[in-house]
């Protein structure tokens, strides 16, 4: 009788192998039937599909977590790998929360979930690489798809907070409605010419314009024109200069904020008269923080954003050059360059509307002397000279008109605005405040520019008084 002896390798090819093998395979099937509900999911009627409310988040969530445990749980020696993956995992969170804290990348108000997810993903990450030598392919898919899922929620837990991107269509590349090249709006304006009617939208460009003594290049400006400007006798049209914030870019108000929309149906109410919108960069970059002030560090964003872009309007976009036909108004950071902006060149700018910004130049989130320092040269005095409170104690203000807008959940912008209002008022500005329901979001600000557009447009002499608006309006005595 023979007497047969198994080897370890050949030991390892007996029923458990086939098993672990198909668990693999398993779950990698799963990964990819999970991607492909994903691409399902979002390859019908993308452009009504939110990202920031409704059943995608929660979807998003799920998928998340089963791919996670999936790509964790399956490993040959469970207590080996998570004792060399979780420490990675740690070291790798402790780098990257350094990293964000020295950069000073994440804005003030992200949710903590956002950093949950951020910390699953690195976990997951070291997991991953403890199991990378012994695993199989299909394993190592599930890892990979499992940390990338990981910091997509964290991306969407900060958007369903600042809904930065609302929809898919946003996420994908629509920047605004009814997007024009230079060609397609020289053939609208031809095509009303020849009709003799307006149509029945607006338009929205991209466009450079050009500064001088800056530290960098603007990168390009959005403009949107009213279905009134497309007249055969062109109006001059008074122009709205709209600021992003920090971290931002100027197609934040229509791809985010929605103004293109906004304006459009004001103008619907008014024979298609509306103010020209101009969002140009304040900043330089994605993470830059001007506040919209002359420095080294930046350039002359201010002469670039008070002279500057209101003669490259006029000239290019037929503007209004009548005395007060500039408004200023942004949103966040913006919030306080609209306001610091038109208190020191009120005659230019005699309109501004500050939607949840700070009460003072701050620059990203240090302190008033690091501000003096890096915006301001270390003086004191220029500091003050573009300090808003500052200047409303001790300056006063004939024919200004000022907008607050903050949100009731807004930490920081609602004692801002609270404080603002009625120091604007002592100065003889004529003031409104709100302070409806909202955070520091797009979709707060997308709500705050259309409550105040009636009144910006009226206070430009463009369109009447609105019969009513949502803020309390004080018309100054002095």
């Amino acid at each position: 009788m023979s007497t047969q002896t198994y080897t370890p390798d050949q030991q390892t090819t007996g029923p458990s192998q086939p098993r672990r093998r198909h668990r693999v395979l398993a779950a990698a099937a799963a990964v990819a039937v999970a991607i492909g509900a994903v691409v399902l999911a979002v390859s019908v009627n993308v452009g009504n599909i939110s990202i920031v409310a409704g059943w995608f988040p929660v979807f998003l969530f799920w998928v998340t977590v089963a791919v996670c445990v999936t790509a964790v749980v399956l490993r040959r020696d469970v207590l080996k790998e998570f004792a060399i993956g979780i420490p990675i995992g740690i070291a790798l969170i402790a780098l990257l929360f350094v990293g964000l804290r020295v950069t000073q990348a994440i804005p003030v108000g992200a949710p903590r979930s956002m950093y949950v997810w951020l910390s699953v993903t690195c976990l997951v990450a070291g997991l991953v690489a403890a199991g990378w030598r012994r695993a199989r392919w299909g394993r190592r898919i599930a890892g990979l798809v499992a940390v990338a899922l990981a910091v997509v929620s964290a991306g969407s837990a900060a958007n369903q907070t600042f809904a930065y991107y609302p929809t898919l269509d946003r996420l994908l590349g629509q920047n605004a409605n009814h997007f024009l090249d230079n060609a397609q709006l020289t053939s609208m304006r031809r095509d009303a010419a020849r009709s003799g009617k307006l149509p029945d939208h607006g338009a929205t460009l991209s466009v450079a314009i050009p500064g001088k003594n800056l530290t960098s290049t603007p990168r390009p400006a959005y403009i949107w024109v009213p279905p009134a400007w497309f007249g055969r006798t062109q109006p001059k049209l008074p122009i709205i200069i709209l600021m992003h914030g920090t971290p931002g870019a100027p197609a934040d108000w229509t791809r985010a904020s929605f103004a293109d929309a906004t304006a459009l149906a004001f103008a619907e109410q008014h024979q298609g008269m509306a103010p020209i919108l101009v969002m140009p960069d304040i900043n330089g970059s994605p993470f830059g923080d001007s506040e919209c002030v002359n420095s080294t560090k930046f350039g002359a964003i201010e002469t670039y954003l008070t002279k500057t872009v209101p003669a490259f309007m006029r000239k290019n976009f037929n503007a209004s050059t009548a005395p007060g036909s500039i408004a200023t108004a942004g949103l966040s950071e913006g919030g306080t360059c609209a306001m610091t902006l038109a208190l020191t060149n009120s005659k230019d700018i005699p309109v501004f509307a500050n939607y949840s910004g700070l009460e003072s130049p701050t620059y990203l989130q240090d302190k008033p002397e690091q501000t003096i320092q890096t915006l301001f040269g270390g003086s004191q005095a220029n500091y003050d000279a573009h300090n808003p409170p500052y200047l409303l104690a001790h300056e006063h203000f004939t024919g200004m008109a000022s907008w607050f807008e903050a949100g009731a959940q807004d930490a920081e912008a609602l004692p801002a605005a609270r404080a603002l209002q009625p120091l604007a008022a002592k100065a003889g500005i004529d003031t409104c405040i709100a302070t409806p329901p909202g955070t520091h979001s797009f979709d707060f600000w997308t709500q705050a520019f259309r409550d105040s557009l009636p009144w910006l447009s009226w206070k430009l002499k463009l369109t009447p008084q609105p019969r009513s608006i949502p803020a309390q309006c004080t018309n100054s005595k002095a």
